[in-house]
């Protein structure tokens, strides 16, 4: 007799799930590593805009020194036209007045040194301050950092003017000089090979999101193709659940389902829907007589030949030890009838079998058409074995036996 137990299954699982991981970190990585660099084009714009504005207040120191140099010159150059008496006091007087402008032009100068400036401005800073201390000493004033009274500084004599003319060229050098070292060093901050900083993180960032979706569409590639392999394993094991193994057919699970199914389609159509159980004859005899692997043989080479007699919408069904069960679509009682004789002669060693056949009358339920069928077969057993009996709501009749 068949063994009806299904072979033990392992339960479904997601394929490729270390790949998965691994390319999904990957694009994590490449999102985060898009971020910080984001972040960090930040941080530099915000040093770049800053070193623009210490680049800005040199140039107005490099302006403001410019200022000063050329009226202290003129300043000069008055003091030694104007002389004594009246208006060199008057001349005295601006002198100290520019004097006061200088002193708030040494403390802003004092405030840049204290900021993020280049070397190189802070040196030419440091000379423009030379220069304009050697303005300031050729009009007469004082070396200290007060400036003198009015009637302590006179005007400024004649030979000093070659050396206020030297010393206001070199006043306005400097201040040149300051204003393109910080606009050079400022220039040449943020560029790297060629190019600038932001220009390189703005292509890291482009390149790294990038990567980033193609990593993307390959986790959403794998997933899928995971769940696809995940659906056909499931659909594999559920065939395997409605197959019975021994035979290869259909096992009562799969009636269970198909059943129903048939009689919702039957009901819809108008059409008749007839089972019919089969049970082969003394199989416990046979079994004895051929052993275990015999009556397994037996019961597989009949399936397989019944098969190949039927329609391709009819279900061949194993229904339990040696009973069979067939589901017969738009098939009347003696159709079905006609269709069990022809699979009489295809079973092997002359084996005979008992038929049982109801037809629904679309009221009953799908157990009280299998319990009819079940009770007709019980019937042609009682009757003699090897013939087939209907079932319905009239009294059972029995139809011409063919020989097995």
């Amino acid at each position: 007799m068949g063994n009806l137990s299904n072979p033990p299954l392992d339960p479904p699982r997601l394929p490729g799930i270390g790949r998965i991981i691994v390319v999904g970190i990957g694009s994590l990585v490449m999102v985060a590593l898009a971020i910080a660099v984001s972040l960090f084009e930040l941080h530099h714009d915000r040093e770049v805009q800053h070193q623009y504005e210490n680049t800005m207040a040199l140039a107005r120191l490099a302006f403001d020194a410019e200022s000063l140099a050329s009226r202290m010159h003129a300043l000069q150059e008055l003091g030694v036209q104007a002389g004594a008496g009246a208006t060199a006091a008057a001349l005295r007087k601006a002198v100290l007045s520019l004097d006061i402008d200088r002193a708030e032009w040494e403390q802003r100068v004092k405030d840049a040194m204290g900021r993020d400036v280049p070397a190189e401005a802070k040196s030419q800073l440091a000379q423009l301050q030379s220069t304009i201390h050697a303005m300031r000493a050729a009009l007469g004033l004082p070396a200290g950092g007060e400036a003198a009274a009015p009637e302590a500084a006179g005007a400024p004599g004649a030979g000093a003017s070659a050396e206020s003319d030297r010393a206001y060229l070199a006043a306005v050098e400097a201040a040149q000089a300051a204003l393109l070292a910080s606009m050079h060093a400022s220039a040449e901050r943020g560029v790297i090979a060629g190019y600038t900083v932001s220009e390189i993180a703005a292509t890291a960032v482009v390149l790294a999101s990038l990567l980033a979706l193609v990593l993307g569409a390959v986790v959403a590639a794998l997933v899928n193709r995971a769940q696809h392999e995940n659906r056909a394993t499931i659909g594999v094991m559920g065939e395997l659940l409605r197959t019975d193994p021994l035979t290869g057919i259909s096992n009562r699970r799969s009636l269970d389902e198909n059943l129903p199914v048939e009689m919702a389609r039957a009901k819809r159509t108008a059409a008749p829907l007839t089972v019919a159980m089969l049970d082969l004859d003394f199989f416990k005899r046979y079994n004895s007589r051929r052993g275990h692997a015999g009556g397994d043989s037996l019961l597989r080479i009949a399936a397989q030949a019944w098969r190949k007699q039927l329609r391709p919408t009819d279900t061949l069904v194993r229904y339990g030890g040696e009973e069979f069960t067939l589901v017969l679509p738009s098939c009347h009682a003696e159709q079905a009838c006609q269709l069990i004789d022809r699979l009489r002669p295809v079973v092997p060693d002359n084996q005979t079998f008992s038929a049982g056949v109801a037809t629904w009358d679309f009221q009953e339920s799908g157990e009280s058409l299998l319990r009819r069928a079940d009770q007709a077969l019980l019937q042609a057993k009682k009757l003699g074995r090897n013939r087939t009996i209907v079932s319905g709501r009239e009294e059972q009749i029995s139809l011409p036996l063919s020989s097995g």
